[in-house]
């Protein structure tokens, strides 16, 4: 009897280990303030597709729907990660503050990461590069300075607060208090 009761749980904990944890979607409007609006309820699936540019989402129940995309900024993982929808491609939110940093990840044999910039999250999505850091920041002298005095190599680096990017930028912007004179 006392093997029965062993085997049951172990069955039991078994098939509890086994249940799945799905992943959900919320949808990520930017309102007229520039603060996000996050769409309940949770969604199973959001695809996104180019010709024509169209979101269609999947419901709990498995209803299908298409999303305007006119106010859609992107959608959120139920774990937090945030996605940017920009020109019919998908971007991670790597870091958010006075600068917004993107990846786009390629898995399989070759894998590799790409990184993107917005200098605010409502501003076109611009390669990494030396070359679009520039232009962005043509009018910004500080900023200059510091994209040219920094390897591309360190951009990314972080000090598990904020990457050296941001971190630069936010040198170059963040206004002195007086009493920090």
């Amino acid at each position: 009897m006392m093997r029965y009761w062993i085997l049951l749980g172990a069955v039991l904990l078994l098939v509890q280990g086994c249940a799945t944890h799905r992943t959900h979607y919320q949808l990520v409007y930017r309102n007229d303030r520039g603060g996000y609006q996050v769409q309940n309820p949770d969604l199973r699936a959001v695809k996104v597709q180019w010709h024509p540019y169209t979101v269609q989402v999947t419901t709990d129940s498995g209803q299908r729907k298409t999303v305007a995309t006119e106010q859609l900024w992107g959608y959120k993982q139920t774990d937090g990660t945030l996605y940017r929808l920009y020109l019919g491609n998908i971007y991670e939110v790597v870091q958010e503050k006075t600068l917004t940093l993107y990846r786009q990840s390629e898995f399989g044999e070759g894998a590799t990461e790409h990184y993107f910039f917005s200098v605010t999250p409502d501003e076109p999505v611009l390669s990494l590069n030396r070359h679009n850091l520039e232009v962005a920041f043509a009018k910004y002298p500080c900023m200059q300075e510091l994209i040219q005095q920094t390897p591309a190599r360190n951009w990314l680096k972080t000090d598990h607060k904020s990457y050296r990017l941001i971190e630069s930028y936010e040198h170059c912007y963040t206004p002195v208090r007086v009493s920090d004179r």
